[in-house]
């Protein structure tokens, strides 16, 4: 058998730091085999967990050079990180660690290096980046593929701020990327790189936390509970602080069902600013007169972003995240999103703890280069669809219902200017996906160089 053969190969090639697991019943295999989501999971024939990154490059290589399939994991949130028996798993949790280059604004990120890791380590030196909104989102592959970010007013998007890049490439060679060294490569890697090779290694722009206003990295985060009957004054509210360009802003409103009981369905406006608590006050005021169920506004740093989702990141059961690019807030698309959600929860309760959003950034400020293939650096408005929900026979509605909550909030725009952010779907047109003239066509001529035979997927070929 081809992956019987390699392995017996690789092991000795491997430093005694790392692991191959081979036990499905094993606490180590059962360990790494745990997923944000059990949508799709597959139990390889094995895993390899690689120690170092000499490691990763001798498993890539003798994976290719024995045509044994294999996909890489990092954070554990992409439902394409499982393969069947046919290939292996290659997991980079012992293979990470990040390098702050505070005077020179740059931090340089390895392996399965998670965003909570990422932030503890940029703190102490005053520094910030862009950060996803998940503390064990892979901070590798949330680069790569675009990276929306809280920050993105700051910063742009997290692809615009990658400098150099180690991959490892379909001869099984790991080579050194950057705008000086195969720049059409760089260009490529730089919003889809998990196309092109299996990246090991980032170097990212960093920033001083003076940037945001203040020297520890705070923002002022609210959160906001209204019943469905304030529906119209809510939006109208939220409408002012969006269009706000005094204070640089993000946030989320959410259409979800309130917990404990999740019996009724509430909005939920969770706004942030980059400015002190007075002035937040006055910026979420608009929300405050239309008087929440509940309330709440407190500071929060930069190295604990994302605390407050950890509950989102529990591992397990079944799950899918969606992400539209919107050309802007339409009420009326959100009021439809919302029956949406009552018809998800009413025909399908298994599926209460699922959340419909609208996501927000106020324009980037920073200076913008745009030598990369995301395409989609100017999106300020985000449809993201949490589906979340415990049966299997319920897939085909869940889905379907998804489905319906994007095209509600598509609703007036041509289908020339429909976006779905890169991470979260293989499935939609690639013209979806990779916007701007002749991007795809680009994308294809590259991947056909340096990827002809569809080692790192099929995508793109």
């Amino acid at each position: 058998m081809a992956c019987t053969a390699f392995l017996s190969t690789l092991l000795p090639k491997l430093s005694p730091e790392s692991k191959v697991l081979r036990d499905a019943e094993s606490p180590d295999f059962q360990s790494s085999m745990r997923r944000w989501s059990n949508y799709k999971l597959k139990v390889p024939f094995a895993i390899v967990q690689p120690a170092n990154e000499n490691d990763v490059v001798q498993t890539v290589r003798g994976a290719i050079s024995a045509s044994v399939p294999f996909v890489p994991a990092s954070g554990g949130h992409s439902q394409w990180s499982s393969i069947d028996q046919s290939g292996i798993i290659i997991d980079l949790s012992r293979y990470k660690g990040v390098t702050v280059d505070a005077a020179n604004n740059l931090a340089t990120v390895r392996g399965g290096t998670r965003m909570k890791e990422f932030q503890a380590a940029l703190h102490p030196h005053k520094q910030f980046a862009a950060v996803g909104n998940g503390s064990t989102v892979g901070v590798i592959p949330y680069y790569l593929g675009g990276g929306i970010s809280t920050y993105t007013p700051f910063v742009g998007y997290g692809s615009e701020n990658i400098v150099a890049v180690k991959l490892i490439n379909s001869d099984g060679e790991l080579v050194e990327v950057s705008e000086k060294q195969d720049p059409e490569l760089f260009w490529g890697v730089c919003g889809a790189g998990q196309f092109l090779g299996l990246v090991t290694e980032l170097t990212i722009k960093t920033k001083p936390y003076s940037l945001l206003g203040n020297e520890d990295g705070q923002r002022m985060c609210g959160t906001y509970i209204f019943s469905m009957h304030s529906f119209d004054v809510v939006c109208a509210a939220l409408e002012t602080i969006m269009g706000s360009t005094e204070y640089v802003s993000a946030g989320h409103i959410m259409i979800v069902q309130a917990p404990p009981d999740l019996k009724e369905q509430v909005l939920l406006v969770a706004p942030q600013a980059f400015c002190s608590a007075t002035e937040a006050s006055k910026l979420f005021q608009p929300l405050v007169n239309v008087g929440p169920l509940q309330q709440m506004l407190v500071p929060s740093t930069f190295d604990k972003h994302s605390d407050h989702l950890d509950w989102v990141c529990a591992e397990g059961d079944f799950k899918r995240f969606s992400q539209a690019g919107l050309a802007g807030w339409s009420t009326r698309n959100f009021k439809h999103l919302a029956e949406l959600h009552s018809e998800l929860v009413e025909n399908c309760p298994d599926a209460a703890r699922s959340g419909y959003t609208v996501e927000w950034h106020t324009p980037c400020r920073a200076k913008r280069e745009l030598k990369n293939s995301f395409g989609n650096e100017n999106v300020e408005y985000w449809l993201n669809v949490l589906s979340w929900y415990t049966d299997s026979a319920n897939h085909e509605f869940v889905d379907t219902m998804d489905h319906k909550a994007q095209a509600a909030m598509r609703e007036g725009s041509e289908e020339a200017a429909f976006v779905s952010y890169t991470n979260c779907t293989r499935e939609d047109p690639i013209e979806y996906r990779y916007k701007g003239i002749g991007t795809v066509d680009r994308l294809r001529s590259l991947k056909k160089r340096v990827d002809p035979t569809g080692i790192f997927t099929r995508e793109l070929l």
